[in-house]
C-alpha cells in the first residue's frame, strides 16, 4: 500500500499568509466597523473617531510589521530573490512623499503639534506615516480578495441609507447633538460627502464591471441609495463627485456595448431616484430637513430629471437595437468621447474666463455683474475663495526652505496665525473660526508638506489613475478578442475611480481621519492586484514555495 508523501511544512508560506489574514482582518475593522463606531454622540466625533482608528492601527502595526519582516528574511533566504522591493512608480510616489513628510516634520517649528495633528483633525507626521506603512504593507503582502469589496459596499451602503433616513427626519437611532448639520455616523456633512466620495464609486464601479445578475441587483440598489443620499445630504462637493464618476465611466465605456449599456442604465437610476426622492418630499412635505433653496433642495424636486428620462430612453432602445449586430463595435463611435471632453473644456474655458473678467471689471460685465458665482471673492463658492486666498497667501510668506518641505505636516493653521496680515483676513471672514486648511487638499499638501511632498502626493494619484486604468484596459481588449486575462484586474477600475473621485472631491475640501485611511487603503489593495498580475506574468507564483 503507497502511502501519501506527507507535504513539508514551509516556514515562508506559512508566515507570508498569517501576514496576509491579519492584513485582511485589519481592513475588515476599518471598513467594516470604524465608520460606525461613535462615543457620546456627535459631540467630538472626530476626535473618538480618531482615538479608535489610532488604538487599531497602532496595535495592527506591532503585530504585522515584526511578521512581515520575518517574511523578508525567510524570502531574502529561502528564495535568494526579494520581491518586496520592486518599485513602481505610485511606490516611488509615496516614499517622496513620505520623506518630504518627515522633513517638513523635523524642520517645522511646530513639532509638538505637528506629531499627531492639529486638534479635531488629527493629520500630522505619525497619520501620514500610517498611511504610507500600511500601503507597502498591503501592497506587498495582502493577498487579494475580490469578495472583501462587496463586504465594503455593504457597510457604506448602513451608513448612506441611515443617513438619507436623517435627511427626511427619520432617527433609526438616537444620536447626542443630532441636527441637519450632522448625518448619519460621520457627523459633519462635509465629512460625511469625503466618506462618500471614497466608498461610493465602489459599488457604483461595480454595477457598471460586473456580468452577474445577483452582483447586479444588489449594487444597483446600493447605487440608487449612494446617488439618494449624495442628492441630499446638503454637501454640494457631492455633486462634482456625482458629476465626475459618470464623466469617467462614459468615458471607459467604448469598450464594449454591454458597458454603455450599463453607464446608461446608471443614468436611468440617477434619474428614477431622483424622481423617488421628489415623490418622497411631495408625499411629506414637512420630512426633508435641509436648508430652502440649496442644491440639495433644488435637486430632489426638480422635473429636470423626469424629462431627461426621455432622450435616455431612445438612445438605450438604439443600443438594444444595435446589440443584435454581432459586429457591432462601440470603438467606431469614440469620437462623441472626445467632442463630450471638448464641450466640458470649453464649458470650464468659458466660465474661468467670465469669472476673471467679471471680478477685474470695475462695474462687471453686463447683466453678469451682481452674480455671486462670477465674481471672485472671499465669499466665491462656500467661502472656498477665501480658504484659498489664504492658502496662496501663507505659501507666498513663505521663505524658500519652506516652500520646499513646508511648514510641517498638519501645521496650516499654527503657521497662518504667525502672519499679521493673513491673519487679520482670516479673522475678518470667520471670525473665532480657527481655519485649519485651504479646503483644497493640494493647496494645504504645499502649505504644510512643501513643493517636494507636493510632487510626492501628486504622483501617488496621478500614477494610480493611469498605471491601474491602463491595465484594466489591456485586461479588457484582452478578454474581448478571447486571449489571456485575468478578469480580477477589472476592478482595479475600481480602486483608480475611488482615487480619482476622492481627489475631485478634494478640491474643494481636506485630508480627515473618515475619508483619507480609506482612500490610501484601497490604493494599497489596488497595487497589490497590479502586482499579482505581474507575478502571474512571470511565474513567481511557484516560486513561493520554493525549499
Amino acid at each position: 500500500m503507497q502511502v501519501e508523501k506527507e507535504e513539508k511544512f514551509n516556514i515562508l508560506s506559512f508566515c507570508e499568509e498569517a501576514v496576509s489574514l491579519l492584513l485582511m482582518a485589519y481592513l475588515f475593522i476599518i471598513f467594516f466597523f470604524y465608520p460606525f463606531y461613535m462615543q457620546n454622540g456627535y459631540v467630538e466625533i472626530g476626535s473618538s473617531k480618531f482615538f479608535f482608528y489610532q488604538m487599531i492601527t497602532t496595535g495592527a502595526l506591532f503585530v504585522i510589521v515584526p511578521l512581515a519582516a520575518l517574511c523578508m528574511l525567510l524570502r531574502l533566504k529561502n528564495v535568494g530573490t526579494l520581491s518586496y522591493i520592486r518599485l513602481s512608480f505610485t511606490d516611488c510616489s509615496f516614499l517622496l512623499y513620505g520623506v518630504a513628510v518627515m522633513l517638513s516634520y523635523f524642520c517645522s517649528q511646530f513639532r509638538r503639534e505637528a506629531l499627531w495633528g492639529e486638534k479635531g483633525w488629527y493629520m500630522g507626521l505619525i497619520i501620514q506615516l500610517f498611511f504610507i506603512v500600511f500601503y507597502f504593507l498591503i501592497s506587498r503582502f495582502w493577498e487579494y480578495e475580490e469578495k472583501i469589496l462587496i463586504a465594503f459596499a455593504v457597510s457604506s451602503a448602513g451608513v448612506f441609507l441611515l443617513g438619507l433616513l436623517n435627511r427626511f427626519s427619520i432617527y433609526p437611532v438616537i444620536i447626542e447633538g443630532a441636527n441637519r448639520e450632522f448625518l448619519s455616523t460621520m457627523g459633519n456633512i462635509n465629512w460625511y460627502c469625503g466618506y462618500f466620495s471614497v466608498l461610493f464609486p465602489v459599488g457604483f464601479v461595480l454595477y457598471w464591471l460586473t456580468d452577474k445578475r445577483w452582483i447586479k441587483i444588489a449594487s444597483a440598489l446600493y447605487t440608487a441609495i449612494g446617488i439618494a443620499t449624495g442628492v441630499t445630504q446638503g454637501s454640494n462637493s457631492a455633486f462634482i463627485v456625482l458629476a465626475g464618476l459618470y464623466v469617467v465611466l462614459f468615458c471607459l465605456s467604448f469598450r464594449s456595448l454591454g458597458r454603455m449599456k450599463r453607464f446608461f442604465e446608471l443614468a436611468f437610476i440617477f434619474c428614477i431616484t431622483c424622481q423617488g426622492l421628489r415623490l418622497w418630499r411631495l408625499t411629506y412635505p414637512e420630512s426633508f430637513d435641509y436648508y430652502d433653496g440649496t442644491l440639495a433642495d433644488w435637486m430632489s424636486m426638480t422635473r429636470i430629471t423626469l424629462y431627461a428620462i426621455v432622450p435616455l430612453a431612445m438612445v438605450y432602445v438604439l443600443l438594444l437595437l444595435a446589440g443584435r449586430k454581432k459586429d457591432m463595435d462601440m470603438g467606431r463611435y469614440k469620437m462623441l468621447r472626445q467632442i463630450t471632453l471638448l464641450v466640458l473644456t470649453i464649458i470650464i474655458g468659458v466660465y474661468a474666463m467670465l469669472l476673471i473678467l467679471n471680478t477685474r471689471a470695475q462695474d462687471g460685465i453686463r447683466f453678469m455683474g451682481d452674480q455671486r458665482i462670477l465674481i471672485f471673492s472671499e465669499y466665491w463658492g462656500s467661502s472656498r475663495g477665501g480658504t484659498w486666498t489664504a492658502g496662496a497667501n501663507i505659501f507666498g510668506e513663505m521663505p524658500l526652505s519652506n516652500k520646499l518641505i513646508g511648514v510641517g505636516p498638519d501645521s496650516f493653521a499654527s503657521y497662518l496665525y504667525m502672519l499679521p496680515e493673513v491673519t487679520e483676513k482670516v479673522v475678518d471672514q470667520f471670525g473665532t473660526s480657527r481655519l485649519t486648511n485651504a479646503h483644497n487638499e493640494w493647496l494645504t499638501v504645499l502649505v504644510n508638506h512643501g513643493i517636494i511632498g507636493l510632487i510626492g502626493y501628486a504622483g501617488i494619484f496621478v500614477s494610480v489613475w493611469i498605471r491601474f486604468i491602463y491595465r484594466a484596459e489591456r485586461i479588457t481588449v484582452s478578454l474581448k478578442e478571447k486571449r489571456e486575462g485575468d478578469k480580477r484586474q477589472l476592478y482595479l477600475y475600481i480602486f483608480a475611480i475611488s482615487a480619482f473621485s476622492y481627489t475631485i472631491h478634494n478640491i474643494v475640501s481636506f485630508q480627515q481621519i473618515l475619508s483619507t485611511p480609506f482612500v490610501f487603503l484601497l490604493i494599497g489593495m489596488g497595487e497589490s492586484l497590479m502586482r499579482e498580475g505581474k507575478k502571474e506574468k512571470k511565474g513567481e507564483f511557484q516560486s513561493l514555495d520554493r525549499p
